[in-house]
């Protein structure tokens, strides 16, 4: 039986420094993460906040040890850790991944507040740039909202979806034949709506089409493992869950492109919401196993209008296999009324626009936009961005080799609403909103309040000087005497609903425990 579909985006911002030659990436990534916590707090002497790392078993793989890595547990000491990281009021956890900043959304339990978190977590960051200037005068920061720095590098826009436990294991360890003839062509042919473009760089790639539809499609090798640096797969199988696995699993995929649209980045997590319902509920009797998934994504991301081979022999456009899901969808309805998506019928409208404008979309061979009746230039990035590149080389008189192309292309992603090209269209009416502003605001400083991302940033606003650790399944109290841990096991627990009450009566962390425990035994 499927469950509510409760989805977090994990994106990693690429960096650039100008006047601080000698500083790292990594350092400053630090310096934005502890000039936003210290702005919110969370650096004064009496916070101490560890993250905990305790639950984190990035080489543990879901499909047994055969597949794992023997490596241990990994050590970061505590200085290093306050360092790096910055649990966040509002439920998401900023830190540094590496050589860049990231920022994790809360848990939310619609693609609509997933989204408005995200765009939250961009504004979290421009404040970390702005707090940075007062202790880098001199030093220029810039970050980006996309998926490859056109040198041969890429990082990431992960997704995570809460899957019942049952299915996650059927799907994806005891048949993945079931995620090879559903899933995985889902997946692959989604980038379709949720690209978001990427010019080729010529001095790196000797051939292939001067655009494609997708950033990460490029740097997918696998359809599983465990890896996120090098032989990426499509989906990643670690063994970490950040739940009661008895229950919930994590679906955790890596394959996707940063959106800046939001027409493109609701229907990207509504659409997959959707489908993994169908999946748990095995409504979906079709099979549309791709021949080569790998190739397949990366085809489409070359060529919207290729026909890509299945395991059967057949050849299907990427528009065609999501109209397959698509029809699925419209017909579904989950065995469980109340684990329904919300705005499904949002998503359903917007991925049958979707399909219809691509249907309708004409590109000619120099990949000029000749038709585009449905006006996907306004919805979709990879569109948008070709729109803006082709008027440029029109003015410009240019072919696709020339080098500012690849500027473009990546001021694009610029999260600086004056500099950013994505935000100056958007500021002239050339996008689509979904979103308020103040929806967007909200998120900034509160998390969403009927998962337990609600509990866990209450916490951190009210109590944050007796916390010492926390994670996304618990936050630990240091009462002097005593650590007393508050395990979040269920994300459907910890809500507003069930806490606000609670967190009232509370002047401290003791009184909240005393209170949760007087309820559990009156519960039984």
């Amino acid at each position: 039986m499927s469950i509510p579909k409760i989805v977090g985006i994990e994106q990693e911002y690429a960096i650039k420094i100008k006047g601080g030659e000698t500083l790292s990436f990594f350092d400053a990534s630090c310096v934005l993460v502890n000039a936003y916590a210290r702005h919110l707090g969370l650096r004064d002497r009496r916070v101490d906040i560890l993250w905990d790392y305790g639950h984190e078993t990035p080489y543990q793989d879901i499909r047994g040890d055969l597949f794992g890595k023997n490596t241990g547990q990994q050590i970061i000491g505590a200085k290093e850790n306050r360092l790096i990281n910055a649990a966040l009021p509002n439920g998401a956890r900023l830190y540094t991944d590496h050589a860049h900043p990231e920022y994790s959304t809360p848990e939310c339990l619609s693609a609509r507040d997933a989204l408005a978190c995200d765009k939250a977590g961009e504004i979290v960051l421009r404040e970390g740039l702005r707090l940075m200037k007062d202790i880098l005068p001199s030093t220029s920061v810039t970050l980006y909202k996309n998926n490859t720095d056109q040198q041969g590098h890429s990082y990431g826009c992960h997704e995570n979806y809460l899957m019942a436990a049952n299915a996650h294991e059927t799907c994806l360890v005891s048949h993945p034949e079931r995620a090879l003839k559903t899933l995985i062509p889902f997946l692959v042919t989604r980038q379709i709506f949720a690209g978001s473009g990427k010019t080729r760089d010529r001095e790196r790639e000797n051939s292939g089409p001067p655009y494609q539809i997708s950033q990460r499609a490029d740097f997918m090798q696998n359809l599983f493992g465990l890896e996120t640096m090098y032989a990426r797969p499509l989906i990643n199988t670690r063994r970490e869950h950040h739940a009661d696995s008895k229950r919930f699993r994590r679906l955790h995929l890596i394959l996707g492109d940063a959106n800046m649209c939001e027409f493109a980045g609701l229907l990207k997590l509504g659409s997959t919401q959707l489908v993994l319902q169908m999946l748990e509920d095995d409504f979906m009797d079709c099979d549309l196993t791709l021949k080569d998934p790998i190739k397949a994504n990366q085809q489409i991301s070359g060529d919207l209008g290729c026909g890509v081979e299945l395991a059967d022999g057949r050849k299907l456009t990427a528009v065609q296999i999501q109209r397959e899901f698509l029809a699925y969808a419209q017909k579904f309805r989950p065995t469980d009324p109340s684990s329904r998506v919300p705005d499904d019928d949002l998503i359903l409208n917007c991925w049958s626009y979707a399909l219809d404008g691509l249907e309708q979309l004409k590109l000619s061979a120099d990949m000029v936009i000749e038709d585009d009746p449905l006006l996907l230039s306004r919805r979709l990035d990879w569109v948008l961005k070709l729109w803006i590149i082709n008027r440029y080389r029109e003015g410009q008189n240019c072919t696709w080799g020339h080098p500012l192309l690849t500027v473009l292309d990546l001021q694009y992603h610029n999260i600086d609403r004056k500099e950013g090209i994505f935000y100056r269209t958007e500021d002239q009416g050339f996008t689509e909103r979904f979103l308020t502003d103040d929806e967007i605001a909200r998120f900034v400083h509160a998390a969403p309040d009927n998962t337990r991302a609600w509990f866990r940033g209450k916490c951190l606003e009210k109590f944050a000087e007796e916390i010492y650790l926390v994670n996304w399944e618990v936050v630990g109290f240091d009462q002097g005497d005593i650590y007393r841990m508050v395990p979040l096991l269920n994300p459907l627990k910890g809500t507003r609903g069930q806490y606000q009450e609670i967190f009232d009566q509370s002047r401290n962390a003791r009184e909240l425990i005393e209170h949760i425990e007087s309820r559990l035994v009156k519960e039984g």
